[in-house]
């Protein structure tokens, strides 16, 4: 069922069409003697108005997605087919009995020097030869001629196509100097005209590209799908308001990716709508009999920090990986940076390039990189033991090495001693957790590791998000190497900054969001989405809470992160490596929260397929992230003084 507000709309549209409908018809029945013979004389021409897609702007107000002038130089097709016929020195049939042209003496100056004057002139502005411009000229025309030959085909008699009235442009995305120079010198190139068209922009190129995403044109079976939506009436306002605009105007852009993809309903924009008259004789529009405006998309202010993306995306650097920070208060995404990365403004020329790249550019880490977590897993073993009475504070192993399970060994990163729960994190001691793992069953640890978010999406607000993978073992061995964070277990670098975010917040888990506000056109907000619904696991003790966060101090202090300067950053974390069989290479991650004593930010760091370990490669870039977004905190605080002061 239609609502209220979407029957208004109809209604107006259905009223300004009847209002037409209507003087058409009393135009051709009632004045038809009248305008006998006009019809022949006159064509109308119905042509959407393209819409302005919203802008997405981050936290501050800075864009990262535009709409901006593209400007296209257009020919009139009268002027290209008689350039062409020029260049060729013959005329065509119907031109060739009137008498004033049997004499081709005086050449076509005579009384058609406008039709081919623009040539040179044209060609010089576009620092081309008359040569390749005429052959450009060539296949326009060609292709015309194809369209009307099959049209004529099809209907069986002669017919004129909208393609023989419309300009035809002969370079795309002209730069803003040519078509100044055009604009102001109008009157000498004569057939000649500027079109200006919103073509999507992306101002700080590949930053956050994969956030933001891309757009594209709409294929046909989406176009056909939306006329299939309308005539069965499915979908709520806003999804019938846009299959209505991409049936009205299928060239408008369409969200592919990121941002742009997931709230595309809310970017979208109304297209307008204009029917014009035009002269067959002159080609050119007589009049305007109808003009409906378009009603541009809604802008989107994201939780996204340009500052500490451009430092995440600094500090990785040429490394493949990916870096997310999270605002532990509500789970706002503050950073969400891969590498490789792609520019969405040349996408469309360099997709082939980067779909073939082995460093797989167009994947978005974050969200999509299944990867083991290694060590950093050890915080979900430890608090599924402890809150699962398997082991308590006071537990201890003896750490020679390694353990033995029948015939194989599982062997740890040195020999420890004596190790309790404080000490097995904070030396990421694997024995201690090998043994941890021996006291639980396989399906407790598979339910406390989907309890944390591992195994589903997390929900943030993008696209083809992955869900990662928690085994359920079946033997001893396949949980022991769960236990550490190997084997079968995949996670995304999101999932795991979420894990450290839940254990910053005491055992609230947030879910990860993009989106900060939608506000229209005119300025005005529309929504400002509430920070969702929270699940607190309230089967985790604050006692053990406190216990894990207390090593996960100490692992910067004198643990597996030490000497990093992370303790004196207020960084509590933990250090992970996970290998890659068969090879010296490894992935390495570093996770944790700051300041350690009132948590403001989660974050992750992740680099694939590198040599060294989580401490010594991942830590030293977790310092200078969070020293960056320190100075950036401190930088803000300042500029926020100074406004103040001044108002």
């Amino acid at each position: 069922m239609y609502s209220t507000r979407l029957k208004i709309i109809f209604g107006l549209v259905l009223a300004a069409f009847t209002l037409l409908v209507i003087r058409l018809g009393y135009l051709q029945i009632f004045e038809s003697a009248k305008y006998s013979g006009i019809s022949k004389k006159r064509l109308l021409r119905d042509a959407p108005v393209p819409a302005r897609r919203g802008n997405v702007y981050d936290r501050r107000g800075r864009p990262l997605a535009v709409e901006e002038p593209a400007f296209d130089i257009m020919v009139s097709y009268r002027n290209l087919r008689y350039a062409q016929l020029r260049s060729k020195g013959v005329l065509p049939p119907p031109l060739s009995k009137i008498k004033a042209h049997k004499d081709l003496s005086a050449g076509c100056d005579s009384c058609h020097s406008d039709t081919g004057l623009w040539v040179p002139k044209l060609a010089k502005l576009l620092d081309l030869t008359p040569r390749q411009l005429l052959s450009q000229t060539e296949e326009i025309i060609n292709r015309v001629e194809k369209i009307k030959a099959h049209v004529q085909m099809r209907h069986k008699r002669t017919v004129r196509i909208q393609e023989e009235f419309a300009p035809h442009a002969m370079l795309r995305n002209a730069p803003i100097q040519k078509a100044a120079e055009l604009e102001m010198h109008q009157d000498s190139y004569p057939g000649v005209s500027l079109r200006i068209r919103p073509k999507r922009y992306y101002p700080y190129r590949d930053t956050a590209s994969h956030i933001i995403g891309h757009v594209g044109k709409p294929t046909r079976e989406e176009i056909q799908d939306a006329r299939f939506a309308l005539i069965r009436g499915n979908g709520n306002d806003e999804e019938l308001r846009y299959y209505m605009g991409l049936v009205s105007s299928p060239n408008q852009s369409v969200g592919r990716a990121g941002i742009e993809g997931y709230y595309n309903l809310e970017l979208t924009g109304n297209p307008g709508r204009t029917v014009e008259e035009i002269s067959l004789k002159t080609r050119e529009v007589d009049k305007t009999i109808f003009d409906m405006p378009p009603s541009h998309g809604n802008d989107l202010f994201l939780t996204l920090d340009l500052d500490i993306q451009r430092l995440a995306e600094k500090l990785l650097g040429e490394k493949r990986g990916a870096i997310v920070v999270l605002d532990t208060y509500d789970g706002g995404v503050l950073a969400m940076a891969s590498y490789p990365r792609f520019d969405a403004n040349t996408l469309g020329a360099d997709y082939n390039r980067l779909a073939k790249d082995p460093g797989k550019p167009l994947l978005n880490r974050p969200i999509q990189a299944l990867l083991p977590p290694g060590s950093t897993f050890k915080i979900v073993t430890a608090l599924t033991a402890l809150s699962s009475g398997k082991i308590d504070l006071n537990t201890h192993f003896n750490c020679s090495g390694a353990v033995t399970l029948g015939e194989h060994r599982f062997r740890c990163n040195s020999v420890h001693g004596s190790v309790d729960l404080a000490r097995g994190i904070e030396q990421s001691c694997n024995v201690f957790f090998f043994n941890t793992a021996r006291r639980l069953n396989n399906r407790t640890m598979n339910e406390w590791a989907r309890k944390f978010g591992f195994g589903s999406k997390t929900g943030v607000d993008l696209p083809y998000e992955a869900s990662g993978s928690v085994p359920l073992p079946k033997y001893t061995g396949e949980r022991l190497n769960t236990a550490i964070g190997q084997g079968e277990l995949l996670v995304t670098p999101l999932q795991m900054a979420q894990l450290l975010a839940t254990v910053a917040n005491d055992g609230i888990l947030l879910r990860p969001h993009l989106l900060k506000k939608i506000v229209t056109d005119a300025g005005v907000t529309v929504l400002e989405p509430e920070t969702p619904e929270p699940q607190i696991l309230e089967e985790i003790s604050e006692e053990d809470l406190l216990a894990v966060k207390a090593a996960l101090r100490q692992v910067v202090i004198s643990g597996t992160a030490r000497r990093k300067g992370l303790k004196e950053l207020g960084v509590a974390g933990k250090t992970g490596t996970s290998q890659i069989g068969g090879t010296n290479k490894n992935h390495l991650w570093f996770v944790g929260y700051f300041p350690f004593d009132s948590p403001r930010y989660a974050f992750c760091i992740t680099l694939e397929r590198t040599t060294g370990h989580g401490g010594s490669v991942a830590a030293p870039i977790a310092h200078d992230l969070v020293s960056g977004i320190l100075d950036i905190e401190q930088t803000n605080r300042k500029l926020a003084a100074r406004e103040n002061k001044l108002h």
